[in-house]
């Protein structure tokens, strides 16, 4: 485990985060970051990321097999699957589906 200490910072640069800390308190971000997605469609991102974990493990297989067979690291996966990368590509998303001998469909519906 590494140890945590943190980064030596002198009394400027203190006195500039803490003037940064107080604007964003005075001054909150209330709109969403331009590229943002909506919340049904991190959901249904969410959803995707769940039936392909259950999938492989329906399968009885391991992150490392489904990784190689992916040609991606087996960390790399894990992130996929706990969500904590979630902005996939769509040839990550066919190779994951084709590493689990399935079809990726998809589709574009009105809103």
């Amino acid at each position: 485990m590494k140890p945590t200490t943190k980064p030596k910072r002198t009394a400027e640069q203190r006195a500039e985060e803490n003037a940064i800390r107080r604007q964003h308190v005075a001054n909150p971000v209330h709109q969403r970051p331009a590229g943002a997605i909506n919340t049904q469609s991190f959901a249904a991102i969410l959803g995707l990321v769940t039936k392909f974990k259950a999938a492989r493990e329906n399968q009885g297989l391991t992150l490392a097999e489904v990784a190689e067979r992916m040609g991606i690291d087996p960390p790399a996966l894990s992130r996929l699957e706990t969500g904590k990368m979630l902005n996939p590509t769509l040839a990550t998303l066919h190779k994951w589906a084709e590493a689990l001998g399935q079809k990726l469909d998809v589709d574009l519906s009105s809103a």
